[in-house]
């Protein structure tokens, strides 16, 4: 799982330069550590989202009263699988410019989709 061996075979077909983009490589020397490779030149703006327009929160129960416990054992839970979707929804209703929802696994994620 480390980027610094994937990253060796690049560097050794002696690119002229390497580009490196992405919103989550911050801090940059961590992950310039982690490649083995010195950044000659780098760039790290601030981010767009300013503090003020952020809110992260972790749900407890649903809308509907359900305490949220999603382990195997709840994994077909329907009544807090659906306590959750109707949570999600209430929340995307309220919230203006969107959500972003984290779940633990695609299967959670689609079973409260569907």
């Amino acid at each position: 799982m480390n980027a610094g061996v994937g990253f060796k075979q690049i560097q050794e077909l002696n690119p002229r330069s390497i580009i490196l983009t992405s919103g989550t490589l911050a801090p940059l020397p961590t992950f310039q550590a982690e490649l083995q490779v010195p950044f000659n030149q780098q760039l790290e703006n601030p981010h767009v989202i300013k503090p003020d327009q952020v809110f992260i929160s972790i749900l407890r129960q649903g809308v509907n009263n359900n305490k949220f416990s999603f382990n195997y054992q709840n994994k077909d839970n329907t009544d807090m699988l659906d306590d959750l979707a109707c949570t999600i929804a209430s929340v995307a209703k309220t919230v203006p410019g969107g959500i972003l929802v984290f779940f633990p696994s695609y299967s959670l994620m689609n079973k409260c989709y569907e």
